[in-house]
């Protein structure tokens, strides 16, 4: 069963907020995924969040992908504890469902043996990816587009592989909200 996720905005210090997530689990005792869109390469372009990137609270304004269920724990827990110096219910400033992914990329390959390797990424995508856009020619095109969808978090693993390889140049990754 695919798992729920939501992006939250969150206002504080990165390793607190890491210590808020981490702790949470280990007092639980349980474990959900997490991911920092910075450190992963989620795309963030709105206008607030330029502005934002640009006055100091850049460093304070972190967005977060979430799993529904850790999300929904951690906001219970931060309903009874009230509000405290660095948390409270003010903490999670907005929450909004994610319902996929995606990201366009482009390769040149100027030797078969390249080619080939691209290809091979391209044609073993995991069960429930799909290629968007995607229409290469190999006799006429020296460079080829498209776009891969994917549910979230998967698209991550996905976007590493294309990342990894010297010929393929991902672009930031989309979400797509519900």
């Amino acid at each position: 069963m695919s798992k729920n996720f939501y992006e939250i905005v969150v206002e504080g210090n990165y390793h607190t907020i890491c210590g808020l997530l981490e702790g949470y689990m280990l007092g639980s005792g349980k474990s959900w995924n997490y991911y920092f869109s910075k450190k992963v390469n989620i795309k963030r372009d709105t206008l607030s969040d330029v502005l934002k990137q640009w006055v100091s609270l850049g460093n304070k304004i972190h967005h977060i992908i979430i799993e529904e269920e850790f999300l929904t724990g951690i906001k219970t827990a931060l309903l009874k504890s009230g509000n405290r110096k660095h948390f409270g219910t003010t903490f999670i400033k907005s929450e909004k469902k994610i319902n996929g992914a995606i990201f366009a990329f482009e390769f040149k390959a100027y030797a078969k043996k390249f080619a080939d390797e691209i290809k091979a990424i391209v044609n073993n995508l995991p069960e429930g990816t799909s290629l968007v856009d995607y229409n290469p020619t190999e006799t006429v095109d020296k460079s080829a587009k498209g776009k891969v969808k994917e549910s979230f978090p998967q698209i991550i693993d996905v976007w590493n592989k294309f990342e990894e390889h010297p010929r393929i140049t991902p672009e930031a990754i989309e979400i797509e909200w519900a």
